[in-house]
């Protein structure tokens, strides 16, 4: 039997000066080669970044791969076999974190995905389909997740166990820690445009947030910390909270809506 082979477009976006050789030569070294590369290096919402570098892919599958990452050697080869179902217009697959034999405490930044999210860091559409619906780029921070809650309604995408990459360890710096509270914003307008429910009680958003503002010690429940560093983002952690609840009020006065 002969296993159709599709034209696959991998696409990175990129910061312009961010070293990706890492995640370059693991595509190249695929057992499954690309079509082609595309990278795109540009500073600016993620949505727009993708967006752009998905008009520029000519293949029939469409996949997107964060420079962060690498990709297992068998992981397009994977791809290949999920779209020989011709039902099926996207996955979403796995991202195993590198802890490199570090003890993960406040400082690191875990991003992995066992199926229980959709991420863009490991993901495949096909290619007419995902011109049409693109990316929103209203949004930043919550573009994939909108993005595969637009796509569903064009068909059938599913998760791959098989189709796996590695998101290099990371650890959070006390800008990145406050600044993650400017997800907020996003989260508030899909809930509002895409109905994509946001944590809340009644008006109260995030109400974990208000307990861990009142009662800061909180945090060490949730948080192993084995140095000064740890410490630093843990005062990180705790004004990303206070300025959480800034934006969220800020948005209620813009919107006139009654959040707390």
């Amino acid at each position: 039997m002969v296993v159709k082979k599709h034209s696959i477009s991998v696409c990175i976006i990129a910061k312009p000066y961010e070293n990706i050789d890492k995640c370059l030569n693991s595509i190249k070294n695929q057992i499954y080669s690309p079509k082609e590369i595309v990278v795109h290096r540009g500073i600016g919402r993620f949505s727009v970044l993708r967006n752009n570098a998905l008009d520029k892919a000519s293949g029939e599958i469409i996949v997107f791969i964060d420079s962060d990452c690498y990709s297992e050697k068998h992981w397009l080869e994977e791809i290949n076999y999920i779209f020989l179902d011709k039902s099926i217009i996207g996955f979403f697959g796995k991202v195993c974190y590198e802890l490199n034999g570090n003890f993960p405490t406040a400082k690191t930044r875990v991003i992995s995905n066992d199926g229980n999210d959709t991420m863009t860091a490991n993901a495949g559409f096909r290619s007419d389909i995902l011109k049409r619906v693109r990316f929103d780029e209203d949004f930043n921070y919550l573009e994939d997740k909108i993005l595969f809650k637009r796509m569903k309604k064009e068909g059938k995408i599913i998760y791959s166990n098989e189709a796996i990459v590695f998101h290099e360890y990371q650890e959070w710096t006390f800008k990145k820690a406050i600044n993650y509270a400017k997800k907020v914003e996003d989260f508030l307008k899909a809930d509002k445009k895409y109905g994509m429910p946001i944590n809340r009680l009644g008006p109260l958003i995030y109400p974990q947030h208000i307990l861990i503002i009142f009662f800061p010690p909180i945090l060490f429940l949730y948080h192993s910390i084995r140095g000064l560093k740890d410490l630093n983002i843990l005062t990180a952690m705790y004004m990303e909270k206070i300025y959480t609840r800034l934006l969220i009020w800020r948005y209620a006065i813009k919107n006139r809506e009654f959040l707390f």
